[in-house]
């Protein structure tokens, strides 16, 4: 009579979800701040204004997009 070996299952995560959790990690600890901190420390003007105004700012952006871009449209099935 042979005998039954337990199948393991193994999880595996694929990098756009890891790319898609940091992303939702840092927005909900960035409103989490917001929310809790007595003034603003670094609202949605700041923000968008020293996106505009740092060209360091600029790269980090475009970096971003391209990663997140590649996640979503360029995974093979």
């Amino acid at each position: 009579m042979p005998r039954r070996i337990a199948a393991m299952t193994m999880m595996a995560v694929a990098p756009g979800t890891v790319a898609w959790s940091a992303l939702a990690a840092g927005a909900t600890a960035w409103l989490a701040v917001l929310a809790l901190s007595p003034r603003a420390l670094l609202g949605p003007r700041r923000l968008v204004r020293w996106t505009l105004t740092s060209w360091l700012s600029r790269f980090g952006c475009l970096a971003a997009w391209w990663v997140i871009g590649w996640h979503v449209f360029c995974q093979r099935p």
